[in-house]
Formats: structure tokens, C-alpha cells, sequence
């Protein structure tokens, strides 16, 4: 099994190198960059270029930088209309968690969190509402919860498959804590498509330094190499990076080295770079030094899609609807309603307050989002999942 690990540390010391000397790009600078970009014979802007475009979210008075980036995303991936956004409905299984993450509110260490583990009565409810409301894609989505060994997955994913194998664009994802090869091959197996994890840092120093606690998440090699072992069972992954627990420059640069080392390895990069941000908990904000900005996150929006133009984002409802709407593109991922991420959030089991939910979000109206979603070219696909095993662009 071809593994990540396995250059890591190469590459590590590659991004830490050009980080430390990178510098904002002038006008005709971005310009060159992306003029590599769309050639004739295209070439992919090397990390160095991609740490020049970051560095422009960080940089005073880089404003025209940033229009230009913008201007550049828009040209290429948004037109004026039939632009289309792949929908997912996460579906919160559990909210019991060993872990000991200071940033999330399922953590074990935080008490006062309601927590709720789904019945099979109750799961079978949340996957038909979801359905009523013309989802075709699930995400399955569990706490680090030691109640969900392979069996009780297989078993979990077995229904959720079933009740959308017979639906056009239908197909299962699941989110869970890393998981051995055997059992990603069961959940294969059982018809799961692909899985969702977003590697909260892959800076190891800092990925220490928020996970020591945790009894699972302590071993950083074990996670940095789960997306591998999915691949290698068949299914496909998103990844991604939780901007703000680390220098975001630095994560940024290693997802885009990570999708590219997938596509050579695996014939196929990531189907969705995931685009979360870390966002207070409780309502109480973290004020840490690797705080990043709206201009910052957006540039890395903008900065992920020139990197890696074939993969969509995906767009967090942890943002303001506004910011979204600001940087879609077409073939993103975008979600208005996750059941207020907590387990029964669509038919409401326990609370729809913040002490249930994993982090703050802004849920919004189908009709509204729609109708925002029009004016700008934009409509949603809730059924996109091909036939086809592969779900990532080759």
C-alpha cells in the first residue's frame, strides 16, 4: 500500500522552507502564475507559486491581488448561469466521544454538552426525512464514540445504502475517527462510496499540541495515513484542513501536496477539498494567535481551486450564507441544512441549541436559498453521485 507517511517528511520540510521567505506577489506576478495555469499546455502552479497567492490573504493593501484571484475563479468556474452545487445532508449518529478536543463541543471534556446516540427507529427517521427533502447523497456522521466498532458501521451504512440504492445520484459517505483497512473494506463492501474527514492540522507540532488528550487522536501517523487506507478499499475521500488551529498558509500547501500525491498514486485526487474554519463554541471565542480572517480564508478558497481545478469545495455552513455566495463556484459542494449537527437534528429527538451541537452554524430555508442561489447562475444537484465507482475527477 502506497502510503503518505511515506513523503511527508519531505514534504514537511519543502513547505516549512518556503514559507519562510515567501513574500507577497505584485499584480504582474499573480498574473504570470495564472497565466501557467491556462496555457495552452497548462502547468500547475508549484507550491511556492500557491504560497505567493496565500500570502496575499495576510498582506496589507494586496487588495487588487485579491480581485484579481477572485476575478480569475470566477471567469473560469462561474458563469453566468448553469452553474450547479452538489448537495450532502450529514446525518449526526453520535455525539459520545473519548476524545478530548478543546475546540469541539462533543469533546469529553466539555459536560454540559447534551449528547444523544441515534436508535435504529431513529437513524431510519433522520435518512427518511433527509430523503423528503430531495437529499440523494448521505453522510453519515459519528463522534469518536467506542459504541461503534466495524460491525455497528457496516450495519449503520447497510441502511443507509439500502434506502438509497434504488434513487438516481444516490450514495453514502461516512465521517467517522480513523479506522483500520479491514474495515474500510467492510463498509466498501456494504456500499459506502466514500469518506469524509478533514485532518483538523497536519502540522504534527501543532497537531501534538491540540490532541495530546485524546485517546484516539493522540496518534498523529495513524490519522495521517486514513485517507490511504480508504482509497485502497476503493472508496474515494474528501480532505481538507480545520483552518485555524495552525498556520493556515502551511495546511493549505499540504492538502494541495496530499490531493496531488493521491493522483499519482491512486489515478484520482480528492472529489471534495473541504474548507472548514474554526468557529467559537459554546458562543465563546478561542482568540488564538492562528486566527484566520475572512480575507485570509477566502484567498484560500480562491487558491485552492487554482491548485487543484478539479476538485470543488466545500462550501460550510459554518460561514455566513453571504461569504458563500461571494465564492462559489460551479461543481462545489454546499449544504444549507446539516440538522443543526447534532444526532436527531432533523426531527428535532433532543435540542436544536448550541449545547447539542457540535459548533455553531447558520441553517437556512430551501425557498430562500434557492431563490438567492438563482439570481447569481446557481442551482443545486441533491442527486449526483455517478454510477460509476469513482466519485473524484481523474
Amino acid at each position: 500500500m502506497s502510503l503518505f507517511s511515506s513523503i511527508y517528511a519531505e514534504r514537511d520540510a519543502e513547505i516549512r522552507s518556503i514559507l519562510t521567505s515567501v513574500r507577497c506577489p505584485s499584480l504582474q506576478r499573480v498574473e504570470e502564475i495564472l497565466a501557467k495555469s491556462q496555457s495552452s499546455v497548462p502547468e500547475a502552479p508549484s507550491l511556492a507559486e500557491l504560497a505567493e497567492l496565500l500570502q496575499i490573504g495576510v498582506t496589507e493593501g494586496a487588495d487588487e491581488q485579491v480581485e484579481l484571484l477572485r476575478a480569475h475563479t470566477r471567469k473560469h468556474w462561474r458563469a453566468p448561469s448553469g452553474n450547479t452545487l452538489r448537495y450532502v445532508s450529514p446525518i449526526y449518529v453520535s455525539s459520545f466521544c473519548v476524545d478530548a478536543c478543546p475546540y469541539c463541543n462533543f469533546s469529553a471534556l466539555r459536560k454540559d454538552t447534551v449528547r444523544h446516540r441515534l436508535s435504529l427507529d431513529e437513524l431510519d427517521r433522520e435518512i427518511e426525512l433527509v430523503l423528503a427533502r430531495d437529499a440523494r447523497v448521505i453522510e453519515l456522521v459519528y463522534a469518536t464514540d467506542p459504541e461503534y466498532d466495524t460491525k455497528a458501521l457496516v450495519r449503520d451504512v447497510s441502511r443507509a445504502v439500502r434506502a438509497v440504492e434504488n434513487i438516481e445520484g444516490g450514495g453514502v459517505l461516512l465521517c467517522t475517527e480513523y479506522l483500520p483497512s479491514e474495515t474500510y473494506q467492510a463498509l466498501a463492501d456494504a456500499g459506502l462510496r466514500g469518506i469524509v474527514q478533514w485532518d483538523e492540522t497536519l502540522d504534527e507540532q501543532a497537531y501534538n499540541r491540540w490532541h495530546s488528550a485524546s485517546p484516539r487522536k493522540a496518534n498523529f501517523h495513524a490519522r495521517l495515513d486514513n485517507h490511504d487506507r480508504a482509497m485502497s478499499a476503493g472508496l474515494d475521500v474528501a480532505h481538507g484542513a480545520l483552518f485555524g488551529l495552525a498556520d493556515f498558509r502551511y495546511d493549505a500547501l499540504m492538502q494541495v501536496a496530499r490531493a496531488r500525491y493521491f493522483a499519482e498514486a491512486y489515478g484520482r485526487g480528492p472529489f471534495v477539498m473541504g474548507t472548514a474554519r474554526l468557529k467559537p463554541i459554546g458562543g465563546k471565542e478561542l482568540h488564538l494567535s492562528t486566527t484566520v480572517s475572512d480575507r485570509a480564508h477566502e484567498n484560500a478558497l480562491t487558491t485552492y481551486k487554482i491548485a487543484l481545478p478539479q476538485a470543488g469545495r466545500w462550501l460550510q455552513t459554518r460561514e455566513t450564507f453571504e461569504m458563500n455566495l461571494r465564492n462559489l463556484l460551479d461543481n462545489d459542494v454546499f449544504t444549507y441544512s446539516c440538522g443543526d449537527v447534532q444526532p436527531g437534528g432533523y426531527a428535532q429527538i433532543k435540542t436544536t441549541s448550541i449545547a447539542g451541537a457540535q459548533f455553531g452554524v447558520n441553517e437556512l430555508e430551501r425557498n430562500y436559498v434557492d431563490n438567492e442561489l438563482a439570481k447569481l447562475g446557481f442551482k443545486i444537484n441533491y442527486g449526483w453521485m455517478s454510477p460509476a465507482r469513482t466519485l473524484a475527477a481523474r
